[in-house]
């Protein structure tokens, strides 16, 4: 038996980090060791996460708009010199909103993505 919880941090969770990383790379021009430090993963990470090479399942979590949305806040907050830490204790109620949301629905861990 899986928690909702340990599905999330396995699809979720990467998807976000990804989202975030790419953020940071492309549109404030941080290295992937800036980035490394910043969000505490290892460059190797962040180069697979930036090349879509990680997290083959990850893709369709990252078309959804809320995390799209909160990933942005989480590299401006990073890049503004925010803590890693900090940043990170935001993630449960980004889960918590996608579930109340019917985004992620906790029965089979489906997700349904806004189609733009």
């Amino acid at each position: 038996m899986k928690t909702v919880c340990e599905e999330v941090v396995r699809y979720v969770l990467p998807a976000y980090r990804s989202l975030i990383a790419k953020k940071l790379v492309n549109d404030y021009g941080l290295t992937q060791e800036e980035v490394s430090k910043l969000m505490g993963i290892s460059q190797a990470v962040v180069s697979y996460y930036v090349s879509n090479k990680r997290g083959k399942g990850i893709s369709k979590y990252e078309k959804i708009e809320l995390l799209q949305k909160e990933a942005e806040k989480a590299a401006e907050r990073l890049a503004n010199g925010e803590s890693s830490a900090k940043v990170a204790r935001e993630f449960c109620n980004i889960c918590k909103t996608l579930r109340t949301n019917n985004v992620i629905k906790e029965e089979e861990l489906i997700v349904t993505c806004d189609k733009k």
